[in-house]
């Protein structure tokens, strides 16, 4: 959206809620960017993320939540 110019990032707005946006899940995506190879310009490391969350909440409702419930 940056790149076509939908989303114009010199509004101070949008500026201001990327930049928390980046703040936000730089600390999570760094560590799998380090691990991951280079492939240009695709990063992979939000999808790695992502399936890391999902297969963690699978885990969580399989082993730990019945035994709670």
């Amino acid at each position: 959206l940056f790149a076509f110019n939908v989303i114009n990032s010199r509004n101070q707005f949008v500026a201001m809620i990327g930049d928390f946006l980046y703040k936000a899940t730089e600390p999570l995506l760094r560590p799998i960017r380090r691990i991951l190879p280079d492939l240009g310009g695709i990063d992979l490391s939000p999808i790695v993320l992502f399936l890391i969350i999902f297969f963690l909440q699978r885990f969580i409702w399989t082993t730990i939540a019945p035994a709670v419930l």
